[in-house]
């Protein structure tokens, strides 16, 4: 990336400062901004990596490109286990506001970009920001976050080697699990559950935080995102359905805004071979979208 300098952004909301960059091409207008948010966890604005060959790809085609480290990570303060979908969707809209006082992007159309859990929380931030240009989830599951990792959990122990019984009584510990957390029971009550021990979270917060997600719908938000979407998948993805999501997706939004591509042989991060690299044909299609709509 030649003549790409990033400079730091800052900006605060419910006494939380989100710290972030701003990559674009020196002495170039770019011609939209790209907000990219990461999957879930401790994340940072380059979602620990992930970010940066896409991120590349988009300032050389011209476009500027913001990222934000969440709650209590990198430079941001706060804890990113207090922060559910709805509020991370908040924190990005916090940033894109922040990002319209930039002088040099101020009155350019803004996107969103979200990985993973990401996916969820951009489409959140969409469905109340009119002003959206467009919004990329890239294995962005299009059921709840307990649908997806009931799959994930079916998956992992399947591809373990566990015999059909073995996976239907992790399945069914798994259940008994967001039953728990349904019912709203305390973190303490939930380690004498043995059998629960490889589904419950690691300490109080992040059982809370598991608390406050799990119900999470995405069809709802879908329903009020005017802008055109791009559905990225692995067609390998082993964490999120992708079947059952691109149905959700094409059943709540209009063909006409939505377009919907699956990778053969890439995974959850759309990376293919050893050492990963992003799917081929990934990368075109991403500046392909956006060009059609930006031209």
């Amino acid at each position: 990336m030649a003549n790409v300098f990033p400079r730091e952004v800052e900006t605060n909301r419910e006494g939380v400062t989100l710290a972030g960059s701003i990559w674009v091409r020196t002495r170039v207008r770019p011609n939209a901004v790209v907000v990219m948010h990461p999957g879930s966890g401790p994340s940072n604005r380059h979602n620990d990596g992930y970010f940066v060959p896409l991120r590349e790809e988009l300032v050389d085609a011209g476009l500027a490109v913001a990222a934000f480290d969440k709650r209590g990570v990198g430079r941001s303060t706060g804890r990113w286990q207090e922060a559910g979908i709805e509020a991370q969707a908040s924190d990005l809209l916090a940033e894109v506001a922040a990002l319209g006082e930039q002088r040099d992007l101020a009155g350019l159309p803004v996107g969103f970009f979200g990985h993973s859990q990401g996916g969820w929380v951009v489409v959140d931030a969409a469905s109340r920001h009119e002003e959206t240009a467009f919004v990329i989830v890239n294995s962005g599951p299009g059921v709840t976050p307990a649908a997806q990792e009931r799959f994930a959990v079916r998956v992992r122990l399947e591809q373990s080697g566990a015999t059909s019984d073995q996976v239907e009584r992790g399945v069914s510990a798994y259940d008994a699990m967001v039953a728990l957390a349904k019912a709203g029971a305390p973190f303490a009550e939930t380690r004498g559950h043995d059998e629960l021990a490889d589904f419950i979270p690691e300490d109080d917060a992040e059982w809370k935080f598991w608390m406050s997600i799990l119900d999470y719908d995405p069809a709802r938000a879908l329903q009020h995102v005017k802008a055109p979407v791009l559905a990225l998948f692995g067609g390998d993805d082993r964490i999120v359905p992708v079947e059952d999501s691109i149905e959700v997706l094409r059943a709540v939004v209009p063909p006409i805004r939505l377009t919907v591509e699956v990778f053969e042989g890439a995974d959850h991060r759309l990376q293919v071979s050893d050492p990963p690299r992003l799917a081929p044909g990934y990368v075109d299609t991403v500046l392909g979208f956006l060009a059609s709509y930006l031209a």
